[in-house]
């Protein structure tokens, strides 16, 4: 099979390996401006290109003229693309004779849409999807082509999620285009009942914003959600200095309590433990951002017990 490769991330780049391993063509690989989250940027893209003789493109302007004629002219029998900075067009998924294929970190059409792993666990869900279909005109449409599922824990942190993909979708990805080529791909149709469908919408840094007057729980689930690759959860020391937290988890205070929101209660091996609505947070991971670099900011927060976290 000619493979065209589309799109940014570390799993596309591993899936491309994986595709050229395996004896399919890449004839082109057409990327644009990268995110830190992608693990994977735009010159990794172009080495890879140049390692096997490949046309490399990085623009955003592939409905243009040019680019559809570019595509067009490689001949590609079928593309692969992620995290494409926005939705392919007809005129483009048109270019491929079988297919646009896609890999998606939801479970379709459970979670549709932007940053789903990351609502998964906001959620509170046991488990979070990945699914490879075939793209169409709608977001998040076409046949499902492969599933695999991640279970979820409230020890599992967004990083993990990612490790999970960046080592499953790649394989995922492969494993559809041996099957398109030799005429085994089983298709799922997705439902069109709207009450199986969740549409998840895009995440700012400033979303992750600890609001302590909420359950711990939730607020644990925020940290664990918001942590690295991302920006990371935050709240201000006394209004005024950003503490980051990485990670955190809910403990029992012991016995019955009063304590204000966000208040510094006491230590756990050095860790702060701060009230939340209904119990409390401790903070096993901190840093605030005075000085050079990001430091541990633990014995900032523990400077006294009056002190609150906003």
């Amino acid at each position: 099979m000619r493979v065209a490769i589309i799109g940014r991330s570390l799993s596309l780049l591993r899936a491309a390996e994986l595709i050229h391993a395996r004896g399919h063509v890449i004839p082109i690989v057409w990327t644009c401006r990268s995110e830190t989250i992608y693990a994977a940027n735009e010159r990794d893209f172009q080495e890879f290109a140049s390692r096997i003789g490949a046309l490399f493109l990085e623009t955003v302007q592939i409905d243009k003229e040019f680019g559809r004629k570019t595509l067009s002219d490689q001949t590609c029998d079928l593309a692969v693309s992620v995290n494409w900075k926005t939705l392919l067009p007809p005129s483009v998924l048109g270019l491929f004779p079988r297919g646009v294929l896609n890999l998606h970190a939801g479970d379709l059409p459970r979670y549709r849409g932007n940053a789903c792993p990351n609502w998964a666990i906001l959620s509170g869900e046991k488990e979070m999807g990945m699914c490879v279909h075939e793209m169409t005109a709608g977001l998040d449409a076409g046949d499902i082509l492969n599933r695999r599922l991640c279970p979820l824990s409230d020890e599992t942190y967004i990083g993990d999620v990612y490790d999970w993909i960046d080592v499953v979708g790649p394989e995922m990805l492969a494993d559809t285009v041996d099957e398109m080529a030799a005429g085994t791909v089983i298709r799922s149709p997705q439902s069109t009942d709207p009450a199986d469908a969740l549409r998840a919408y895009p995440r700012r840094p400033d979303d992750s914003r600890i609001v302590w007057n909420t359950p711990a729980r939730e607020i644990v689930r925020l940290v664990r959600a918001s942590s690295r690759p991302f920006d990371g959860a935050f709240c201000f020391l006394e209004g005024q200095q950003r503490i980051y937290v990485w990670r955190a988890e809910p403990v029992d205070h012991p016995g019955a309590f009063r304590a204000m929101p966000g208040q510094v209660c006491y230590s756990i091996e050095g860790d702060p433990v701060i009230a939340a609505a209904d119990g409390m947070v401790r903070l096993t991971e901190t840093r605030h951002t005075e000085g050079e670099g990001q430091q541990d900011a633990r014995r900032l927060i523990l400077g006294s017990l009056r002190n609150r976290l906003t």
